[in-house]
């Protein structure tokens, strides 16, 4: 009897022991999901637009009419003037004037432009009699993983005050808020966990701007989350039945500032917060080097110059990933060496790849546009593929070396 219970005890651990097994192999495989916010109506990821785009699709006559790809200032003969709708949400939306002029003039004649953001340009929030309190942490954190999360939730404004429907999920709160606005031309229409407006429409001639800036409200992750779709669908219903086309904008969520120069120290001087620590720590600076500057520097010993090991270094390592057949990272890691070595070498500004940017290097460098233009293409590849060939580093590698041998 007593070796049949033994038995099956050592049945039943064998059970556990291959069932835990298998799903720790199962989960060693599986990818960490994004949660840098895109937006992007094709991203599925959790923070992406994909669910929000479609959701909204449904929820018109004619669905959405078209994806914008360009600035406002160039879309006057390309959308319709007549009751209709443009989506924006992005992370940051920077405008130029000419955007701003454009904005202000299609919703003058009837239009509902709708804005979601965790920062919306001064320009258009001066534009329109408005102040809000932006939390600028969710720009400076190194990463969405690193923030602090929380439940957190958003409310509509037209529910009422006593039963009002809190849609919520488990992620960074909503921090941003409408501090003032012009109260004969606005409406306050939703709410942060804080009881604070994040929600607004503003009157501006025929039309209206909805600023909406807790965009995170319109994230795959938010939606579908319990009865989150319905947020959505109230948000959007402020202005559904009259709308006679919807646009969503692919444009300005990939947009980094306005066309003017961008200063950070004009940023700072709209944020008064930091615009204080900003002086404080300038004027400690000076005085150190009032009062330090004074004292008398002791003669500094000559020293013998330590062996230059940055090579052998750099062999190493090179030798550490090539072993692993990280190809991928090896030639991430090229690509960054040689927009470093652009920026210094020829004074080009590496953040947009273009054909612009293409065309200055090729006359700063001698090297063949064509050839350069077939590096940029290798590299948008690389940046979009898992596995990188021997081959494929290799081309890479030789062609990067072009710009050395100039």
């Amino acid at each position: 009897m007593n070796r049949r219970v033994t038995y099956k005890f050592f049945l039943a651990g064998f059970t556990c022991l291959v069932l835990f097994s298998g799903c720790f192999k199962s989960n060693r495989g599986i990818r960490i999901p994004r949660l840098d916010p895109k937006y992007g109506y094709k991203d599925k990821e959790p923070m992406g637009g994909y669910v929000a785009y479609h959701y909204l699709n449904s929820l018109f006559n004619y669905g959405v009419t078209d994806v914008i790809n360009k600035p406002f200032s160039k879309l006057r003969y390309e959308i319709n003037y007549d009751k209709s709708l443009y989506v924006i949400v992005a992370k940051a939306v920077f405008i130029s004037k000419d955007d701003l002029e454009s904005m202000m003039n299609y919703v003058s004649n009837g239009n509902t432009l709708f804005i979601s953001a965790e920062y919306i340009d001064e320009k258009l929030i001066d534009t329109l009699g408005a102040k809000i309190s932006f939390d600028f942490s969710v720009f400076f954190a190194q990463s969405e993983y690193a923030m602090e999360k929380k439940d957190t939730w958003l409310s509509l404004a037209h529910e009422s005050k006593t039963d009002k429907q809190k849609y919520g999920f488990f992620f960074v709160p909503f921090n941003n808020k409408v501090l003032t606005y012009d109260t004969s031309a606005t409406q306050e229409l939703g709410y942060n966990q804080d009881n604070d407006p994040n929600f607004i429409a503003i009157d501006h001639g025929q039309g209206k701007f909805i600023l909406h800036i807790g965009p995170a409200a319109f994230s795959n992750y938010f939606l579908l989350t319990g009865n989150n779709k319905e947020y959505l669908e109230k948000a959007f219903s402020y202005f559904k039945p009259e709308t006679s086309s919807v646009y969503w904008d692919n444009y300005y969520r990939l947009r980094k500032s306005s066309d003017e120069d961008f200063s950070i120290f004009k940023f700072f001087k709209k944020q008064p917060p930091l615009y204080f620590a900003f002086l404080l720590t300038l004027a400690v600076l000076l005085i150190f080097i009032a009062f330090g500057g004074r004292r008398k520097q002791r003669l500094v010993p000559e020293r013998i110059p330590n062996n230059n090991t940055t090579i052998s270094y750099t062999e190493t390592i090179g030798r550490l990933y090539l072993q692993k057949k990280d190809n991928r990272n090896i030639a991430l890691k090229m690509f960054t060496y040689f927009l470093e070595y652009v920026r210094n070498s020829y004074y080009l500004n590496t953040q947009s790849l273009n054909n612009e940017f293409s065309e200055a290097l090729s006359r700063k460098s001698g090297v063949p546009e064509t050839r350069v233009k077939h590096l940029l293409q290798l590299m948008d590849d690389t940046d979009h593929s898992d596995n990188i060939s021997d081959v494929r580093l290799l081309e890479l590698h030789n062609l990067i070396q072009e710009y050395f041998k100039k």
